[in-house]
């Protein structure tokens, strides 16, 4: 019988780092915060100066938009006869299944 899985203890953080920052550079990185996983500005500093993996955030309706064009796609597809000469119809839903199947790895 396989053991257990330690749990991580939780990290005591108690140091403090004061930057000097701009307004702009300070809702620059605001911005870039609420674009990824981070869940504060300090873990995204954190993270980003100690070359941690930050995600992007991706959310879903921006997936199922993504899915919602593959479709008016495929009715366009069908309604003109189920024909595609140059083969667009057919590249246009491969690049929209390759994006979704990227943006769902993020997610």
């Amino acid at each position: 019988m396989a053991s257990p899985t330690p749990s991580k203890a939780p990290v005591h953080r108690d140091k403090h780092l004061s930057v000097r920052l701009t307004e702009d550079e300070k809702q620059r990185i605001l911005q870039k915060v609420e674009s990824t996983d981070a869940r504060s500005p300090s873990e995204f500093v954190r993270s980003t100066a100690l070359d941690y993996p930050v995600r992007s955030v991706v959310t879903h309706e921006a997936i199922n938009e993504l899915r919602r064009l593959g479709g008016l796609v495929k009715h366009l597809f069908i309604e003109g006869g189920r024909e595609d000469p140059d083969g667009l119809y057919l590249e246009t839903l491969n690049e929209l299944r390759a994006a979704i199947r990227r943006l769902g790895r993020e997610v």
